[in-house]
């Protein structure tokens, strides 16, 4: 065992395991050398971990590669259903879809990350595209900063203390100016992402909350430039984005209400 960062004991075994399945997912498929790189441990001990999952249909072999298995798909989608959210939210996020033409993320916020928990879309859009299930920075898209705007100043600070990755450029990152851009957020209760993400994708989200603190998720319509163009972007899909979003906050308050 080991101790983290919050001074709770984890087991080393379980967290190279989970490596191994984050680094699968990362890039797809890969062979023991390159997984050995990696994560950091011998070919052998890759080897043994991979021997294992596999067993387990956690993990596939095809042409001496591995790849994620279907098995994790059970506990995905299991905790998806369990989601209030998800229930609540998908008819909404499809109708948005519909309308937009876009493809429509419903993303929840976990341990300070941003997870895609539904998308839908009307065309096959693959470079806009996201897996469900996906873990994002908040800073660092429309719908982590729309949920970063109705969350109170201290667990913002914790936020961005402990969930911004090396990978940021810290060169450009500010942190005065995204709390700027928070309090804008705000104010319009609409979050904008000009191809600050992705070039050539354009991003428009807004939080959904109940009541003052209680954030439940984001939603998030994106598309490519060449069909969101500045009065889509700015005016359309904000109006649109914002009908959607106060039913599925009305339908969640009400079911909390009954329940």
């Amino acid at each position: 065992m080991k101790q983290d960062k919050g001074n709770r004991k984890t087991i080393q075994s379980v967290e190279n395991a989970l490596r191994i399945l984050e680094e699968l997912r990362r890039c797809e498929h890969a062979g023991v050398t390159e997984l050995s790189h990696a994560v950091g441990l011998s070919k052998g001990t890759v080897y043994h971990y991979l021997a294992t999952l596999r067993e387990q249909n956690f993990v596939e072999k095809r042409d001496n590669k591995y790849q994620l298995g279907l098995r994790p798909l059970t506990y995905g989608g299991a905790a998806r259903e369990r989601e209030h959210l998800f229930q609540i939210a998908k008819e909404g996020v499809d109708r948005l879809a519909r309308t937009t033409g876009e493809t429509v993320r419903l993303v929840v916020e976990r341990q300070g990350n941003g997870i895609t928990l539904y998308q839908a879309t009307r065309h096959n859009r693959d470079s806009v595209r996201t897996h469900l299930g996906t873990q994002e920075e908040l800073h660092s898209t429309a719908a982590g900063k729309a949920m970063l705007s109705v969350m109170d100043d201290e667990r913002v600070d914790t936020i961005l203390e402990y969930n911004v990755s090396e990978q940021t450029d810290t060169a450009t990152f500010d942190v005065g100016e995204l709390r700027s851009e928070l309090e804008e957020i705000r104010s319009r209760g609409i979050a904008f992402d000009d191809e600050e993400q992705f070039d050539g994708v354009r991003c428009v989200a807004t939080a959904l909350a109940t009541e003052v603190d209680n954030l439940l998720g984001a939603i998030s319509v994106n598309g490519p430039v060449e069909s969101i163009d500045d009065e889509t972007f700015y005016k359309d899909i904000p109006q649109e984005i914002r009908n959607i979003a106060g039913v599925i906050e009305i339908n969640t308050a009400y079911l909390n209400w009954i329940e």
